[in-house]
């Protein structure tokens, strides 16, 4: 038996008798969970067929630190895959935990349109910054994301820390182009080539933003959103791209 997909309920399968010699009859499973805002998925066996009866959870790719603990109390560590369980018996539990916790993730810097950005999800959700988030003034394209500070749970969604910056021209001109000619006025930077705050709009030079899943986006009303958020410290990233 292999569960895919997570979700709460009971299970009823009928096990196939017409293999020689292998008995049929009926499996059930009551499945606890509320992922994915919480990484626990409680499977707990509430009928078994005459046969033996195998189970497997499947670990998704982003689960790094996964563990099972099977229905003798014992909890180990699994990879991403599928997480094999004891051959079931009536009453067992095995419990699956899942890293729900907010985590960056890097596009392939060979994508152009994306190069410099990162984005934030949460177990499989992907997350938004939503433009009804931000201070007043404040525009999703004057966000710089800090990839140095680690996003943090809030809700079903994230707190980031995040720089905002003057618009090239002031925010003037024709897109795609702007005061000065083709392309505009670059963006200001410091000396050390991160953006230079907006200090003079009253905005403060860091400040915690907050994300919503994706699939939330406009549910307060009309808004613009971004997934993938420029950085604020374009050549700060991690060696492995995820």
């Amino acid at each position: 038996m292999s569960l895919a997909q997570y979700a709460a309920g009971d299970l009823q399968l009928s096990v196939d008798d017409r293999d020689p010699g292998q008995p049929g009859g009926e499996l059930a499973l009551r499945v606890t969970t509320e992922y994915p805002h919480d990484g626990r998925i409680r499977v707990e066996v509430t009928a078994v067929p005459d046969r033996p009866v195998t189970l497997r959870l499947r670990v998704p790719h982003w689960a790094d630190s996964a563990t099972l603990t099977g229905p003798d109390g014992t909890t180990i560590a699994v990879r991403p895959g599928w997480a094999d369980a004891a051959t079931l018996a009536l009453g067992d539990v095995v419990t699956l935990d899942l890293p729900v916790a907010p985590r960056l993730t890097w596009p392939d810097p060979r994508v152009d349109a994306v190069r410099g950005t990162v984005a934030v999800e949460r177990g499989p959700l992907v997350l938004a910054l939503e433009s009804v988030d931000l201070p007043d003034g404040v525009l999703l394209d004057q966000v710089r994301l800090d990839p140095a500070v680690a996003p943090r749970a809030q809700g079903d969604g994230a707190v980031v820390r995040a720089a905002v910056v003057p618009l090239p021209g002031g925010g003037a001109g024709t897109p795609p182009f702007g005061p000065g000619g083709p392309g505009g006025a670059p963006e200001p930077t410091s000396d050390t080539g991160a953006p230079t705050p907006a200090s003079d709009t009253g905005v403060p030079a860091a400040l915690d933003l907050t994300l919503v899943p994706y699939h939330r986006w406009a549910e307060r009303g009309p808004s613009t959103m971004r997934v993938f958020v420029p950085t604020a410290r374009p050549t700060a990233r991690p060696e492995e791209i995820r």
